[in-house]
């Protein structure tokens, strides 16, 4: 389990990280490329967000490394805390609400995840 918060540790703070470059994007080029107003971003981030939430539950159930990729031929690995981090900084509105949301995000995801950690190492346990 020790290996699960490190993992849990690196995600945050890629997450936090992500998720401030995905506000600035949004707030310096995003909505005038694409059109759209910012309040509607809000609701794009909440759609990315609850995928990335499906993501961490399958990371977590099939007990994967941070990075587990198998073909990264296409330059990419996005895990479910990156793809977290670009919902939650599409989400704020000001930096401050972006960190402030960013900070809530993190700890719902990581408190998913520890308790299917801990639901996985019982059901481990009883068999």
């Amino acid at each position: 389990m020790k290996e699960r918060r490190k993992i849990d540790l690196f995600g945050a703070i890629t997450m936090l990280v992500i998720s401030m470059a995905a506000f600035y994007l949004k707030n310096s080029v995003g909505a005038e490329m694409i059109g759209l107003p910012l309040e509607s971003f809000v609701y794009i981030g909440i759609g990315i967000f609850i995928l990335g939430l499906i993501y961490t539950i399958m990371e977590t159930k099939m007990q994967l490394p941070y990075f587990y990729g198998r073909s990264q031929s296409g330059g990419s690995n996005a895990n479910s805390f990156v793809v977290m981090g670009i919902g939650a900084g599409l989400i704020g509105s000001s930096i401050a609400s972006a960190v402030v949301i960013t900070l809530v995000l993190i700890a719902v995801a990581v408190s998913i995840r520890m308790f299917m950690d801990k639901r996985y190492k019982e059901k481990n346990e009883i068999e």
